[in-house]
Order: structure tokens, then sequence, then C-alpha cells
């Protein structure tokens, strides 16, 4: 798996796609999820496509690239997912679980991220480890920038908010890794049944109810 499109996440991440750049990336994400990332070749996608070679190269320049720009357009899709999960949610441990449901529900039902997670972890673990482990320390922000905002309303002062932050996001990714056992989230509901009893009281401590 090539992994140097990590690198490139940031500094393309403002970058807008036309509808031929959604037609190659609509085309690689298909390609990906049919055979697998491993697999991915520029030919496969230009057939997807219905493209030739030379538009998909002077459009991206390279596979790296192409996985770049999949990267940021599967994250604004999850960003706007999560944003829509907690809408005029002021309650920090309700937010929290909606977050955390629609998060596993994203992974669960992406076709390339449960494809690999089946068939291809060590893949993930790669992409999850690459450069200083880029991907898991983007997920420890995003959930210590969460408990700050909760300690603003006076909830988890006990917490370190990025020690805490970097555990969450390595509990979430062993459910994408390791899918099934005692706290198998198959579904929605089971997702919020487990952040309810057991994520968010590791986070806020026991409920006073």
């Amino acid at each position: 798996m090539r992994l140097e499109f990590l690198q490139q996440i940031t500094s393309q991440g403002d970058k807008q796609f036309d509808a031929t750049e959604q037609r190659i990336l609509d085309a690689a994400l298909n390609e990906a999820a049919a055979t697998g990332v491993n697999k991915l070749t520029m030919e496969g996608i230009a057939q997807g496509a219905n493209l030739n070679r030379a538009t998909i190269y002077r459009r991206f320049g390279n596979m790296d690239n192409i996985l770049a720009a999949l990267a940021i357009r599967e994250a604004r899709r999850l960003t706007k997912i999560l944003a829509e999960a907690t809408k005029g949610i002021e309650e920090p441990e309700t937010l929290l679980a909606e977050g955390f449901v629609a998060a596993i529900g994203f992974a669960r039902e992406h076709p390339v991220i449960s494809r690999t997670a089946t068939y291809e972890p060590a893949s993930l673990i790669k992409a999850g480890m690459a450069n200083n482990a880029a991907l898991l320390t983007l997920g420890g922000k995003f959930m210590a920038d969460t408990i700050r905002w909760a300690q603003s309303k006076n909830k988890a002062l006990h917490l370190n908010a990025d020690r805490a932050g970097d555990t969450a996001a390595r509990l979430f990714a062993s459910f994408v890794l390791l899918p099934g056992g005692i706290n198998h989230l198959k579904d929605d509901r089971a997702a919020r049944k487990y952040a309810k009893d057991i994520f968010v009281p590791m986070i806020f401590g026991p409920s006073a109810d």
C-alpha cells in the first residue's frame, strides 16, 4: 500500500474537486472496494471512470495524489456526518455518544474501510501508523478538542484532554480493526448502547442518575 498520500492531506485540505475529478475519485473508491487498495491501478480507475489514462494523469499526476484526494474527500464526508449527527446537541455526554455512533457507522458501512478491515487489516494498521501515526494523531486531536469543549462545561475535569483523546482514538481504531467479540458494534443500536454504557462513562465518569 502506498502511504505517501498521508503527507499531502493537510496541504490539500482546501482543494475543491470538479465533476471530472469527482468521477475519477468515484471510480477509485469503487475499484478499491472491489479489489482492495493494494491492487488499485490507473488502468482500472480509467476504465471505471470511462476516461483515458492521460486524463487521470493530467488531473492527479500519480496514484499517491489520487489516494490523497480520496482521503480528503472521505474525511470531509465523515466531518459532515458527524456535524449532522451532533447538530444542536449541547449536552457533552449525548454529543459524545452520538458522535461515536456516527463515526462507527461510517467505518462499518464505508466500502473501502470495511473491505480493508476484513481482507487487508495490515493495510489499515500501516496507514494508521504511517508518517508518525498521522491518522491516529488526527483522531486523537479531534477527541481532545471534544473533551476540552466538555471541560468548558465543567465535565471530565479530571482528564488530561490530550492523553484521553489519544486513548479514545486508539479505542475507536480497535473497533474498526477488530470487530466482533462481546462488544460487537454490528449496528447503530449496539454502538449507541456501548457508547452510553461504557464509552461515555469512561470519559465523563459514572452518571449521577
